[in-house]
């Protein structure tokens, strides 16, 4: 008889704990891609495969009855286990796709911003590769030349985790164009210079400068260099002209045939050498007044600024000893 009880006690407790067990199930999620060029009856059956749904082809009849059989968008989606069907089909006719937040830093190149991309979303980075090297599609973007180097405004962004090619460097632009505008033209000691030349010197102030108070100084030096027709001689350009980095450069690198080379050639290069932030642009725009005309790095993050020559090369020396 005490045995009869222990079975009645049990077979209670579970009845009355299985909607517990049940929606604790309910609960449990699962990340899944919806491949572009899906259909209504591929996309049920995959919802099916990962037991979200029970009954695929109920699905699809719900998703006609619904008028929503051709609104089903593709994408990375987060959803539960055996989820109702009419909660499905509102997430994915609604587009509700997992998002992931992703932080360019300043400085990198197209290509390095690629990588980027490739390493932390699930964006089809061949499409974006194929967009950046259309020359039509940068001109519908308001760029009137023929690389988008320099315009993919390093920020934190939040975008879907399939997100498509086009919407991600339309993004990344118009950021930039909140700030700069691709038309403006700016007067800096008495000349004018172009949104693109103002990028293209931001960018060798950000490759060049470690910390942002020195970066309205660089630009003071790139500025006084070019009223006085001096060769910019930036290092930075070097390494872009190269197409790699290395630690160190060396006078044979200075020789490298490239109108990017600033050691070889007068006035600015031909386009940014990376992609500024907006310190850098900041800086370009709104240089110091200075007189200084060169700087050395002290191997410590700033630099020696110095207005001759020979100060110049007073401040290398003392770098040099004290490595």
């Amino acid at each position: 008889m005490k045995i009869i009880k222990i079975i009645c006690i049990f077979l209670i407790s579970a009845v009355l704990l299985f909607p517990i067990a049940l929606w604790q199930i309910n609960l449990g999620e699962i990340a899944i891609k919806i491949e572009k060029g899906k259909n209504l009856k591929e996309i049920a059956e995959l919802l099916a495969q990962n037991k979200i749904i029970e009954d695929s082809y109920g699905f699809r009849i719900l998703c006609i009855q619904s008028g929503k059989a051709d609104k089903l968008s593709y994408g990375w989606y987060k959803l539960q286990f055996y989820q109702n069907p009419r909660k499905v089909l509102s997430i994915l006719s609604k587009g509700e796709r997992m998002t992931v937040c992703i932080t360019i830093p300043p400085g990198l190149t197209v290509v390095q911003t690629l990588n980027l991309l490739a390493n932390k979303t699930d964006i089809d980075i061949k499409s974006m590769d194929s967009l950046i090297h259309t020359e039509d599609f940068i001109h519908r973007l308001g760029i009137n030349v023929n690389s988008i180097e320099g315009f993919l405004f390093p920020d934190t962004y939040i975008l879907y985790r399939s997100e498509e090619p086009e919407k991600v460097i339309k993004k990344m632009v118009f950021t930039l164009f909140s700030i700069i505008r691709p038309d403006s033209r700016l007067t800096i000691d008495l000349k004018e210079f172009s949104a693109y030349e103002i990028l293209t010197i931001a960018s060798m102030i950000e490759r060049e400068a470690m910390v942002d108070r020195e970066k309205p100084i660089i630009a003071s030096v790139i500025y006084n260099r070019l009223k006085k027709g001096m060769r910019l001689q930036i290092d930075a350009t070097v390494l872009y002209a190269l197409g790699y980095h290395k630690a160190r450069i060396f006078y044979k690198d200075l020789r490298v045939d490239s109108p990017y080379n600033t050691y070889k050639y007068r006035g600015i290069p031909p386009g940014p050498i990376a992609n500024p932030g907006y310190q850098s642009i900041l800086a370009a725009m709104h240089p110091a007044k200075t007189d200084y005309l060169y700087y050395v790095a002290t191997g410590k993050g700033d630099h020696i600024f110095t207005k001759t020559l020979s100060a110049h090369n007073k401040a290398k020396f003392e770098v040099k000893r004290n490595w």
